[in-house]
């Protein structure tokens, strides 16, 4: 509500019939339940209008009321934990909203080492929430969990809820960088890490599908993530040098310049 008392957002549906996706100017973007969006509509906080092809979600008089009491802070608080946090996009720092109740990558970012340094770096915890930024985007279905398939999100077939002819432009550019950044970490840790960033999962249930030994899984992850983020931020090329070719001749050479 605080950034719809800035600006308004388009309302974008995503592959769980229970989350929507509010997308903001900038590439920013919040995750919100479906049921918290109809309990604020109901309470007339927010307001959704059809804009053309778009619906746009604003926040209402009485919202930003509500805002500027702070009466809308103790219900919220009481079911999520909410931080901002930024993450890097095509070369310029991007603001998300991360519910650190609902995400297991939170809870490997809180994670301690030995030495009392977070479990995963900056880095790696930005690479995984801009993959399910990405992921919540490209609308992909549900089903792909444990075993990624590249063929259900790479192919223009239809399929019963999400095909490529349905989807928006940026749905489907969506669905190319999942498909790269899965490609980049590689099938034996990329399904993994969708599980984990996208799916929600936690780290035993990821090892007892994957028949992985216990506690191997927050090591896997964090490996995932580094990859994942040398693949965001490629390191650059040197430049290659051009060779000159180099010819010796005795004084008074002359090339030929005869076309045979």
């Amino acid at each position: 509500m605080r950034l719809l008392a800035k600006r308004d957002a388009v309302l974008r549906d995503t592959a769980s019939a229970e989350t929507v996706l509010l997308e903001f100017a900038g590439d920013r973007s919040v995750r919100c339940a479906r049921v918290d969006l109809d309990a604020m509509q109901r309470a007339d906080l927010v307001a959704v209008k059809q804009d053309g092809a778009l619906r746009r979600v604003v926040l209402s008089s009485a919202g930003l009321a509500a805002l500027r009491r702070g009466s809308i802070d103790g219900h919220a608080q009481h079911h999520r934990q909410m931080r901002r946090t930024d993450i890097s996009m095509n070369g310029s720092a991007v603001h998300v909203t991360v519910n650190d109740a609902e995400s297991p990558l939170a809870a490997l970012a809180r994670m301690r080492r030995p030495d009392g340094l977070p479990w995963l770096g900056k880095e790696e915890t930005a690479a995984g929430e801009r993959l399910r930024a990405d992921f919540e985007r490209a609308m992909l279905q549900p089903r792909i969990t444990a075993s990624w398939d590249f063929s259900h999100t790479a192919s223009g077939q239809k399929t019963a809820r999400n095909g490529a002819a349905e989807l928006s432009d940026g749905a489907i550019a969506a669905r190319g960088r999942v498909n790269a950044a899965v490609e980049a970490v590689g099938p034996e840790l990329g399904g993994a890490l969708v599980d984990i960033c996208c799916f929600l999962k936690g780290l035993e249930q990821v090892e007892r599908e994957r028949g992985w030994p216990r506690r191997s899984a927050k090591l896997m992850i964090k490996t995932a993530l580094a990859m994942l983020d040398r693949h965001y931020h490629p390191e650059p090329r040197p430049e290659r040098r051009t060779r000159h070719v180099l010819h010796w001749g005795a004084d008074g050479f002359r090339p030929s310049l005869s076309a045979g």
